[in-house]
């Protein structure tokens, strides 16, 4: 499986631009041998979340659509990051996956909210447990940064045997130790390639984004990263194979002993 991620600066607010920055970014692309093209976390605004409810999308629409004509012009599934997008029950951070027929394959919205940006006054947390799909034949998942945080369900979607988990996100400079551990553990422990999408550049909040956009194997090597500060592309070649081998050699899942487990 041939993975791109793209990191890039957000236009604060402006869905319009981004979504044409995005438009350029696959122009200016070679995805003649990808497989997969990754987005980072709330890309159509960034964290303009006093005007969120106003320039959120309304049931994914219109990025949805904007989305599926990129994927079947450049033949790719995309890993379409996550938006802001309003429906009855508020305005959600919600992460989508267009497959290169332009099917919408996957929806998962943000479960766990980040207090420290306010994200509980402006957005709604996500009811629906993470769950694999399938890209190209192969069981994947996905989560949403401070996901990060949070071993279940990645532990979850290791369990119903997801070989690739992608993580999209605004991670702040602050705390970019962390994202680089956190990534590297959550593969290791998972026994999965962890593909990452960060944003990089300062908003107008003062928040400034780590960049750091990662490719990381089940045995917790980076095999792609992208520097803080740069816009740029992070390419990786996984291979699943790889995956099932190291599960089998070092058989953690089986291993488990679920009867021991007080929290579980």
């Amino acid at each position: 499986m041939n993975i791109q991620s793209f990191q890039f600066m957000i236009a604060f607010g402006d869905v319009e631009k981004n979504m044409t920055k995005v438009a350029n970014l696959f122009r200016d692309s070679d995805l003649a041998n990808v497989d997969v093209v990754v987005l980072p976390e709330m890309w159509t605004t960034g964290y303009d979340l006093e005007r969120i409810y106003d320039i959120a999308a309304n049931d994914l629409n219109p990025v949805k659509g904007f989305i599926k004509g990129l994927a079947k012009e450049y033949d790719v599934n995309i890993v379409a990051g996550s938006i802001a997008n309003k429906n009855d029950s508020g305005v959600k951070n919600t992460a989508f996956v267009i497959d290169r027929n332009g099917k919408l394959v996957h929806e998962y919205s943000k479960i766990h909210l980040v207090p420290m940006l306010n994200e509980p006054e402006y957005l709604t947390g996500g009811t629906s447990k993470v769950k694999t799909f399938e890209l190209d034949g192969e069981k994947v998942g996905m989560v949403i940064c401070y996901d990060l945080r949070f071993p279940e369900v990645f532990r979850d979607l290791a369990m119903e045997d997801a070989k690739v988990i992608f993580v999209v996100a605004e991670w702040p400079v602050e705390r970019t130790e962390h994202w680089i551990t956190l990534l590297r553990a959550r593969a290791i422990e998972n026994q999965c390639y962890i593909v990452s999408s960060n944003v990089t550049g300062t908003q107008p909040t003062g928040a400034t984004f780590a960049g750091k956009s990662i490719i990381v194997d089940p045995f917790g090597e980076i095999i792609s990263e992208a520097d803080a500060e740069s816009e740029m592309k992070v390419d990786g070649i996984l291979d699943l194979d790889y995956v099932r081998k190291v599960r089998k050699d070092i058989p953690i899942f089986s291993s488990r002993r679920k009867d021991m487990y007080k929290f579980l």
